[in-house]
């Protein structure tokens, strides 16, 4: 079915009618303000008062009922559809490429009793996540998710970008902390998952919505796994001579069953630029953040502790963690450079197994040097296998046009590396737009089935087309 990006007006009428007046809105500005997201593309776009896309209409829907008749009046009229959380995207997953509806999912905020004894709740996908921790907390309980856009996103967003957060290495990252899923298919069937506590009744219909950037539908209601207000939380900090000694600290740590909830490992430079005042000898920063029982955690840390004065480091107490854990939410090393004619930054995560990290950051330090003059990484996330590397780059050029060809020529580098390397091209940021090219690459014939499960749950084509290198 061929896309209708510009709706005619008899057609717009009947999607009042589905709807309600109310929830549709074809005012410009408001247009534009939610055609937008975080991308360094999107922010660099509206400077030069050129857009990236725009919506030809917005639709706020209030329950899953209008949501479900949306759906069914784009697939019935073709009309391509891109819901949209709070915008904290960072790769262009929720622009509006193509027009269309773009659906404004931050009505959808209702949170529903918390059970305790269960340690579940049931809330809107639209909820701003940091909002709902807030409100967790006053019973004892708490998402478990930290991004570091905890007080930016939606849960729904969080979900369908497949996202991660800081103390993921004790809690586990959104995947992990979702219970169940409400989802509306392109075709208006809304579909409720049943998978708690555990079950074995074939695939996992969670994964429609997990990671899925918007493909096979809208995520409406979210069920999330709690976790425990921790009793008590220790910090502590080492520093090491090279990073190999680090990343075998923390492997020998997991095999010994040592779980802290934070593990981050920063390269001089980065240890440099964020921890000043702990880094007066070069070396590499491994922040540590253990919650749980105090008895617990101590015995964790001293264990943790031990491996490290066994591989060279040098513990520096608890005050680096803790100037971390303060400092977490600050964004200024993108936004200072980000926001002015001629300043690009972006941080680039990939994963990659313990014995391929190192010669990963060699490569990619060497790939970046070309086109930007700031590189620093850290270790982010850490599994059995291995662990995110959040590579940071920052430049100034003579204008944004200049910016701009630097920035693309470093995502070039870092995900030719990272695929000559084995690595996978993305943790937790997701696809969008600025990762399409590499999916092929990436995922071979995977990329292939999902196309046709994406012909199969959307005969009309109109979820998010030209994401995800669809």
């Amino acid at each position: 079915m061929d896309h209708l990006t510009q709706i005619p007006s008899d057609v717009l009428a009947t999607l009042r009618d589905a709807v309600g007046e109310q929830a549709v809105s074809t005012d410009a500005a408001r247009i534009r303000e939610l055609s937008k997201d975080s991308s360094v593309r999107s922010k660099k776009a509206e400077a030069a008062d050129r857009p990236l896309a725009a919506a030809s209409v917005v639709v706020s829907p209030r329950s899953t009922e209008q949501v479900s008749a949306v759906l069914s009046w784009a697939s019935a009229h073709g009309v391509p559809v891109v819901a949209r959380g709070l915008g904290s995207g960072v790769v262009g997953s929720g622009l509006p490429v193509r027009g269309g509806v773009l659906l404004d999912l931050a009505g959808l905020a209702e949170v529903g009793e918390v059970d305790v004894v269960n340690r579940t709740v049931t809330v809107g996908a639209g909820i701003n996540l940091g909002d709902l921790d807030t409100r967790l907390r006053e019973q004892g309980l708490s998402v478990g998710h930290y991004p570091q856009s905890l007080y930016l996103a939606s849960v729904g967003g969080c979900v369908a970008m497949r996202g991660s957060g800081t103390f993921s290495s004790l809690y586990g990252n959104i995947e992990d902390r979702v219970g169940e899923l409400e989802i509306v298919l392109p075709t208006g069937v809304v579909v409720q998952t049943r998978s708690l506590p555990r079950a074995s009744t074939g695939p996992d219909l969670r994964q429609l919505g997990i990671g899925s950037e918007g493909m096979f539908g809208v995520i409406t209601k979210v069920t999330l796994k709690l976790v425990p207000v921790p009793a008590a939380q220790r910090f502590a900090a080492v520093r090491y001579p090279g990073f190999e000694e680090a990343l075998e600290t923390v492997r020998r740590a997991l095999i010994a069953g040592v779980r802290p909830a934070v593990v981050r490992i920063y390269d001089p430079t980065e240890a440099s630029a964020k921890h000043a005042r702990f880094a007066q000898d070069a070396g590499w920063l491994l922040v540590l953040v253990f919650d749980g029982d105090e008895r617990l955690i101590a015995t964790q840390e001293e264990i943790m502790l031990d491996l490290a004065t066994s591989l060279g480091g040098e513990s520096l107490g608890p005050e680096p963690a803790v100037h971390w854990e303060q400092r977490r939410f600050n964004w200024s090393w993108f936004t200072d450079a980000v926001d002015h004619e001629g300043g690009i930054a972006e941080a680039i995560e990939v994963t990659a197994t313990w014995s391929e990290l190192p010669g990963l950051y060699e490569r990619l330090k060497k790939a970046v040097s070309p086109h930007m003059q700031e590189f620093m990484a850290h270790v982010s996330h850490v599994y059995d296998q291995g662990a995110a590397l959040y590579t940071i780059v920052r430049g100034e050029y003579v204008d944004d046009a200049a910016a701009l060809e630097a920035y693309d020529a470093t995502w070039e580098a870092v995900m030719a590396e990272t695929l000559t390397c084995g690595a996978r091209i993305s943790h937790h940021h997701g696809i969008g737009l600025e990762r399409a090219r590499w999916m092929t690459d990436e995922l071979g014939t995977g990329l292939d089935l999902l196309r046709d499960l994406q012909k199969t749950v959307d005969p009309a084509g109109i979820m998010n087309p030209g994401k995800l290198g669809l």
